[in-house]
């Protein structure tokens, strides 16, 4: 399909008789990533058909992406909106509400650097359709844009793990979203991340369904800037943040989220050494090692309620919505 074409896909009858009306909304969060979001809103131009699908560009970058978008206008069905507010969350919960608002059944979410396999949202939308998933996550396969040191890939360091959910490659069927818009994405991780990890195991602890779609797949396209030890530590230190913020959250009692952060940082620090041990072998065990000791650090400095700021217009270096 020329890059020229105008996707045109079947579309579902309006619940209320009045029209069409897409059968998945494509979110994308962006923040100051015009080339990427461009090779994101290309790889959109090529699906597959199966499916209609409308694009929404949520934006809360210093510089405004809107004449990206409009290189894409009559080619997509696109809505690009402004966010004022920094960080994860509010783009992310403004991205759910104009999917909502839009009656589609299904929203599917793809981060600003990836770029979606041409039968990525047909696979998506047939699978969850065929097992009545709710909450549906796909393969992510990381391209590196720059010569990797050998650590990074035998160490496996971008490889997704399937068992977390996260916003990276989601369909996230509409109806399974609470009715109160406050029980979404919480604002106690927009500059620290994790949000979407919490919000989709918490839909789960609901009795949403969850499933893994290999088939359904997207490429994270990743920078030399981010092929580093600094990264990868830094990386670590945010998921640690993260866990303690969250134990906070779940747990009432200093106490009990004291316990539960004591179990988690205790096996990363057993990971860690392991790793160290193994590490003249491996070398790429070292920074294995180095990686856990930055997610138990972190993990203390959420438990003591500190909010290190990952996300936003204030952090240094290259801004974007995913790590």
């Amino acid at each position: 399909m020329s890059a020229d074409t105008l996707v045109t896909f079947p579309e579902l009858q309006a619940s209320d008789g009045t029209g069409l009306r897409a059968l998945v909304c494509v979110a994308i969060c962006t923040c100051d990533r015009h080339g990427s979001l461009r090779d994101t809103l290309t790889s959109l131009l090529c699906q597959s058909a199966g499916t209609g699908f409308q694009v929404i560009v949520a934006d809360n970058g210093r510089d405004p992406a809107g004449h990206v978008v409009e290189e894409f206008r009559g080619r997509l069905d696109l809505v690009y909106e402004r966010v004022p507010e920094p960080g994860l969350t509010a783009v992310r919960n403004r991205s759910l509400f104009l999917a909502r608002s839009s009656g589609a059944r299904f929203v599917a979410c793809i981060d600003d650097d990836e770029i979606a396999d041409r039968d990525w949202l047909r696979c998506h939308v047939e699978e969850a359709e065929r097992f009545g998933a709710d909450i549906q996550t796909g393969f992510v396969e990381p391209r590196y844009l720059g010569d990797p040191p050998d650590w990074i890939v035998s160490g496996g360091f971008f490889v997704v793990d399937t068992d977390i959910a996260t916003t990276a490659n989601l369909l996230l069927r509409v109806a399974a979203l609470p009715d109160n818009e406050a029980e979404w994405f919480s604002p106690a991780y927009a500059v620290t991340g994790g949000e979407d990890h919490e919000f989709l195991n918490r839909l789960a602890r609901g009795g949403a369904r969850m499933r893994f779609a290999r088939t359904a797949r997207v490429i994270d396209m990743l920078p030399a800037e981010r092929l580093t030890l600094r990264f990868i530590l830094r990386r670590g230190l945010r998921d640690g943040v993260y866990f303690g913020l969250w134990a906070r959250q779940e747990h009432a009692s200093l106490v009990g989220r004291t316990a539960v952060c004591l179990r988690k940082a205790g096996a990363k620090l057993g990971y860690a050494l392991n790793h160290l041990f193994w590490s003249p072998c491996a070398p790429w065990r070292a920074r294995k090692a180095g990686m856990d000791l930055a997610t138990a650090l972190g993990i203390a400095i959420g438990l003591a309620g500190v909010r290190v700021r990952f996300y936003g217009h204030a952090v240094a270096g290259p801004q974007g919505v995913s790590p």
